[in-house]
């Protein structure tokens, strides 16, 4: 008789695991490895198994419960914040973590950030805590995202992070004619646009934009980026550019530090 075993690697978002399986595994044997994992991982109360790939650009995906609380709401905790949000109506990756931290620490207390594509505000709230900027503001496309955001706000007692929900296609324009930001965040949705002409509109000399893409390598993403400068006129200078995870076999998430120059 096999002996039922857990798989190694899975997403653990606050209370709730979300395993993936090989395509024949039968429901049966899934059940008994969530309730194994149960049993071992005090910390975990309820076990979903992911049966959707992330698509669109609510960037969210469908989950199926296998063991546990009956639950697809959790809080998750990071870097000292507290998230509330829904597995199966919003997207948040807990694998991004280290790469919030380390963009927040590059937030100066002076700065005001804009975080495009801002789900239920993971990068806002870490720089808006860890970096206490004066202003930072949250753009996002998913209502259901939007209304955790603001809890989320609430949640860690900030006064400094705004949540605007809408297309950035529409709110980032219109900000553009009131105010300009030291540091854009750009953890976009594995969409065709750049939505670089956005953030060129709201920057002004010496701002910084963090900007994610995805690609086997980064020679065409870094192509892009120059071209779409070149197309709005704005002198640029690539301070950094770095493999943030990969995402599938030889397909890699990418930031690329981009600054300003006029």
């Amino acid at each position: 008789m096999n002996k039922v075993k857990v798989p190694s690697s899975y997403d653990c978002i606050g209370s709730i695991a979300i395993l993936k399986f090989p395509q024949e595994t039968k429901l049966r044997e899934k059940k008994k490895i969530a309730e194994k994992l149960l049993g071992e991982r005090k910390n975990i109360k309820t076990v979903v198994e992911k049966i959707e790939k992330v698509k669109g650009r609510l960037r969210t995906f469908k989950t199926r419960y296998l063991a546990g609380e009956k639950t697809k709401e959790t809080i998750h905790k990071e870097s000292g914040c507290l998230f509330k949000l829904d597995v199966d109506k919003t997207y948040f990756s807990p694998r991004l973590s280290g790469e919030r931290l380390e963009v927040a620490k590059k937030i100066k207390k002076k700065d005001k950030v804009l975080v495009m594509f801002s789900g239920v505000a993971p990068y806002s709230i870490v720089i808006g805590k860890v970096s206490k900027p004066r202003k930072v503001v949250g753009v996002e496309i998913n209502r259901v995202a939007s209304r955790y955001a603001r809890e989320n706000v609430k949640l860690n007692k900030l006064d400094n992070v705004v949540v605007l929900q809408g297309d950035v296609k529409k709110i980032v324009p219109e900000l553009a004619k009131k105010e300009k930001f030291d540091k854009i965040v750009m953890p976009r949705p594995q969409l065709k646009e750049s939505f670089l002409d956005l953030a060129f509109k709201v920057c002004k000399k010496n701002s910084e934009i963090y900007y994610y893409d995805f690609g086997r390598d980064v020679s065409g993403i870094l192509e892009k980026i120059y071209k779409e400068s070149k197309k709005t006129r704005n002198k640029i200078e690539i301070s950094k550019v770095k493999k943030a995870g990969e995402i599938a076999p030889y397909k890699y998430r990418w930031r690329i530090d981009i600054r300003i120059l006029n």
